[in-house]
């Protein structure tokens, strides 16, 4: 079978994908799959692991190279290619619809958006109110005939990647020290906690359970990171570029827990098994928290149907330190219990 699965988008709605491509690829092991993705998705998943081909769009619509001609060229180079099912896991995204329908395949599975249903052989509604991100993509596989679903989400990382992780902590940490892995940076500052907030965790951790803690950043966060680190202080490193998210997936695997706030890292640390505990303001856990029973989210107490710029940061606000502390404490104390190993 020649099947063509759409998705773009942000890191963590790549990650969240991944389990439903994956089930693809274990119910139809024969079959050829192609991606039309962005190319943030060559990292996650790069062709020859899970998948076999990519196709590379430009989702900013405000990028001239991204024109009206050239996007007719990606529908023609579709339906060239013969495709027997298409599954577009981009259920919001009216132009995905459109490109699922042009791509030719007879048979066509997808659950939005509603207005578009018709462009679908298979059209797949999703419940109503609160229901993770991973379910609504597994939803659409398993309507499309998808029998063996895995619900793990994965990213591929490398031995070289493996080999990164490993000398960061040969030459950062004792074998026998637990490591907290603490990411302080969001995709916008307004739905990240207080730099200080997340200091004062670490240097707890240091302090209670003679640990370590990892730092780990993205681009534009090498400030953040350092504040953090310089009031920690002793016991705190902050991670080498993680220039690759296979890297960054290697260091959080590694580690005994990861910290951080509702971000895309945090779907790595998800993805690579470490356990996490994550901090959410406007989101909601049952929709887009780490997803399993070995992690923790915790939610602000300040709860709105809808929130401004002032309400993220007013909810991340009133996530107290000692109340997250506690959680976190516990939480770690538990892992230490059932054997997770240190480093």
């Amino acid at each position: 079978m020649n099947i063509l699965i759409i998705k773009w988008g942000a890191l963590g709605d790549l990650i969240a994908s991944t389990p439903a491509i994956r089930s693809v690829r274990e119910s139809y092991p024969d079959s050829k799959i192609t991606l039309l993705t962005n190319k943030l998705m060559t990292q996650i998943l790069p062709p020859g692991f899970i998948v076999d081909e990519h196709i590379i769009v430009n989702t900013d619509r405000n990028k001239v190279k991204d024109s009206l001609p050239r996007q007719i060229a990606t529908v023609f180079g579709l339906r060239k290619r013969k495709f027997d099912l298409t599954l577009n896991l981009r259920w919001t995204s009216e132009r995905a619809a459109l490109i699922a329908y042009l791509s030719g395949a007879a048979r066509r599975a997808g659950s939005g958006p509603e207005k578009m249903k018709n462009l679908y052989t298979d059209f797949i509604p999703h419940p109503k109110g609160r229901y993770h991100e991973i379910h609504r993509n597994l939803d659409i596989v398993k309507a499309a005939g998808c029998q063996k679903i895995t619900d793990a989400p994965i990213v591929a990382v490398s031995r070289e990647d493996e080999e990164f992780a490993n000398k960061i902590f040969d030459e950062s940490f004792e074998k026998e020290k637990p490591v907290l892995c603490i990411h302080p940076g969001a995709s916008r500052p307004v739905r990240a906690w207080l730099p200080d907030r997340f200091a004062e965790i670490g240097k707890r951790f240091v302090k209670k359970y003679n640990g370590n803690v990892l730092l780990t950043w993205g681009k534009g966060e090498e400030e953040l990171v350092k504040f953090v680190a310089h009031e920690i202080g002793d016991g705190a490193v902050i991670c080498k570029s993680t220039d690759t998210i296979g890297k960054l997936a290697a260091v959080i695997k590694k580690s005994t827990l990861f910290f951080s706030n509702c971000t895309g890292p945090m779907n790595v640390a998800v993805a690579a098994g470490t356990p996490v505990v994550a901090l959410l303001a406007s989101s909601d856990p049952v929709d887009w928290g780490a997803y399993g029973d070995i992690h923790l989210n915790i939610k602000s107490p300040l709860v709105l149907e809808s929130y401004t710029d002032e309400d993220e940061r007013r909810a991340m606000e009133a996530l107290e330190t000692d109340y997250v502390w506690e959680l976190l404490s516990q939480r770690f104390e538990t892992i230490i219990r059932e054997g997770k190993n240190a480093g």
